[in-house]
């Protein structure tokens, strides 16, 4: 049985898949459009790894809360 990966590993992983897509953006002559495209796709993808980041603050914040909590 595989394990899910944490929102970290995701964020981990989709910002590898930005830098990716980055450092494939053609050299030389191309047009203003490909770059653009390119460009706003990678940014996707960062925004995408930024949520991910986020919801594992997110966990991790709770299950400290949850922790510190006096039991009731």
């Amino acid at each position: 049985m595989v394990s899910t990966p944490s929102y970290r590993e995701l964020a981990s992983r989709t910002l590898g898949q930005a830098a990716q897509d980055l450092n494939a953006m053609p050299q030389g002559h191309v047009s203003s459009a490909e770059i653009q495209s390119r460009a706003a796709k990678a940014q996707a993808i960062a925004t995408v790894a930024i949520a991910q980041a986020l919801l594992e603050i997110g966990d991790v914040l709770r299950e400290h809360l949850n922790r510190a909590a006096p039991d009731a």
